[in-house]
């Protein structure tokens, strides 16, 4: 019975009842994570998250999820009556999603924050074994010698007639510094609560051209998994998009460079075709209108998007537009046996233009150049192609 409860205390459970109120409860928003999160070395993308990470107020916030604990190494328990979570340092038992399905698309988070909890953090106390052994006369430790079965069978045997709850490091968590929000039926915590000192010991480094890098392993830097090459074509790209329209800003360049990395990765894509494409398009501007009616930063007729139940409103949305483009042009290609330039033939001049063999390659050329002079760029100023 002991052992049982134990292992029921140690399970990664989030228990919530509809029921239980919140205490101050205050609405904020939080800011979707659209860059990689590098754990130990595994990449993960933020979109094939249920519950996905987000930023708030400066700060990225992991979600306490069974998930991401068998990751990162945790385990959450609440316990509504006390008002207090509790976090358990425990050693991942994976080191990837289990499945990569997109489950959330760049939305913002709306959320709460929680007052009134207690968040205890968790680890078991760190034990010296050495067990000391008399042979011939000498003393030996269990280093000395090979004695795994002889120590097995006292472990199995010590297991069979009782269990010994762990010592445990126990240290409060400052909700006041490091705030608790709640999104759903999920707690969040800034990634920096786990960070230097405490019983979790984790390293985190954050680059705005590549993304988020942990590292949960004792003396193991986050830096030494930084991608420094993604990192630079990243760079690269937007000071491309900035060399074409001086008017856009830096952090809205990169905004756009995470979009269409996004999209390309969804629609399987190449990223700098849909640049390619931006540019000879509207040059990077959402707000272009062409003399045919076309909207946005990819030129969509709002008939085409009516029939996806897109509104022409929402093709200012940079995000809606890329979506849609990246989408219509991957399904070209599919459709065209990887033909690129029939392919964006039909994107320019309609399947009908191409089903008559009326269409012209002008388009595709255009387009061809740009993705050309991209790579030019990227490699004469040292970014690199990402490798």
């Amino acid at each position: 019975m002991v052992k049982k409860l134990l292992s029921v205390w140690l399970s990664v459970t989030i228990v919530l009842f509809s029921t239980i109120t919140i205490y101050a409860e205050e609405n904020v928003e939080g800011q979707f994570l659209n860059r990689n999160i590098d754990i130990n070395g595994n990449r993960l993308a933020n979109y094939y998250l249920e519950d996905p990470f987000f930023l708030y107020q400066g700060s990225a916030y992991v979600p306490l999820t069974e998930e991401i604990g068998e990751i990162l190494g945790f385990s959450v328990e609440t316990d509504w009556e006390s008002r207090t979570l509790k976090i358990l340092k425990k050693e991942p038992t994976r080191t990837g999603l289990k499945e990569k399905v997109l489950k959330s698309n760049l939305e913002n988070i709306n959320a709460v924050i929680v007052q009134d909890m207690t968040v205890l953090t968790m680890a078991e106390k760190e034990k010296d074994i050495n067990v000391d052994l008399v042979l011939h006369g000498v003393m030996l430790t269990a280093a000395d010698l090979d004695v795994g079965g002889q120590l097995r069978l006292i472990k199995e045997k010590a297991e069979s007639e009782f269990i010994e709850v762990p010592e445990l490091v126990v240290e409060e968590l400052d909700i006041d510094e490091y705030p608790l929000l709640q999104a759903g039926d999920v707690f969040y915590l800034p990634v920096r609560a786990f960070t230097g000192e405490n019983c979790f010991g984790w390293d985190v480094f954050y680059d705005n051209y590549s993304g988020l890098y942990i590292s949960t392993k004792p003396g193991v830097s986050a830096t030494a998994f930084f991608d420094t090459g993604e990192s630079d074509y990243n760079r690269g790209l937007v000071d491309y998009i900035l060399s074409r329209n001086k008017n856009l800003s830096r952090g809205w360049a990169t905004m756009l460079v995470f979009l269409f990395k996004h999209e390309a990765d969804i629609n399987d894509v190449d990223e700098i075709l849909l640049i390619a494409m931006a540019e000879k398009e509207s040059t990077f501007r959402c707000d272009a209108i062409g003399g045919g009616g076309a909207v946005g930063i990819m030129q969509i007729m709002p008939k085409t998007a009516a029939g996806y139940g897109i509104s022409r409103s929402e093709l200012f949305d940079p995000h809606v537009n890329i979506e849609f483009g990246a989408k219509y042009i991957g399904d070209k290609i599919s459709q065209y046996n990887n033909n690129k330039t029939v392919a964006l033939a039909a994107y320019n001049q309609g399947p009908v233009a191409v089903s008559r063999g009326s269409y012209s390659t002008r388009y595709a050329n255009r387009i061809t150049g740009a993705e050309q002079s991209i790579t030019n760029y990227l490699v004469k100023n040292g970014y690199g192609l990402g490798e």
